[in-house]
């Protein structure tokens, strides 16, 4: 962000528009279904949602590495994302709760969102960020794909930055396609649970 409130208030309004675009386009696919499928996914639909929107694909229980990122991401890591684990954003004193977190995306399945606090030293300010993660299919109907956003309130400063985990909701959604989790997990019928980390 930058020091002008008037742009800082555009650029947070742009940003909740475009978290809401991907909320709306996810639930639009998953209709029916229960999980939205990572092939159906047309990223002209929410375009201008991009710089703030990511795929990524589950590599192991708790961790994803991500594979298409837009903007947003990159500029707190300061590097190209693509390729690298999701939780190279988390401090690492937090990346426990952040895999706990990430295996229910997929396990669940669940929507799962997360409010996080930048770590403030020399030349790095306040900031605090939101983001939210969406089960997806791969093309054998298993979940084993995430779409996500990422948005930040505050200016970045000096990159890299890290994040804590501040708080964290987690909404388990109705599944229909098949399973790619641990074997002998019973399924539950859709239920809200939030839960504080």
């Amino acid at each position: 962000m930058f020091g002008n409130p008037l742009l800082e208030t555009v650029l947070t309004q742009h940003q909740e528009r475009a978290v809401q675009a991907v909320d709306r386009y996810w639930h639009q696919l998953a209709a029916g279904r229960g999980v939205a499928k990572r092939s159906a996914i047309d990223p002209s639909v929410i375009q201008d949602a991009l710089e703030y929107a990511f795929v990524g694909e589950r590599l192991s229980e708790g961790h994803a590495r991500v594979r298409v990122a837009g903007g947003a991401l990159i500029a707190v890591a300061d590097m190209e994302v693509a390729g690298m684990p999701l939780a190279v954003m988390i401090a690492p004193k937090d990346r426990a709760k952040f895999t706990d977190r990430v295996a229910h995306v997929f396990d669940d399945p669940a929507i799962v969102t997360l409010g996080l606090t930048g770590d403030v030293k020399f030349g790095q300010p306040p900031l605090s960020a939101q983001l939210r993660l969406y089960p997806l299919t791969d093309d054998q109907g298993r979940v084993t794909r995430m779409m996500g956003t990422f948005v930040t309130v505050g200016r970045i400063g000096s990159s890299p930055r890290r994040f804590t985990i501040e708080d964290a909701q987690t909404e388990p959604v109705r599944e229909t396609a098949p399973q790619a989790s641990r074997p002998g997990i019973s399924r539950g019928h859709l239920r809200l649970v939030v839960s504080n980390a």
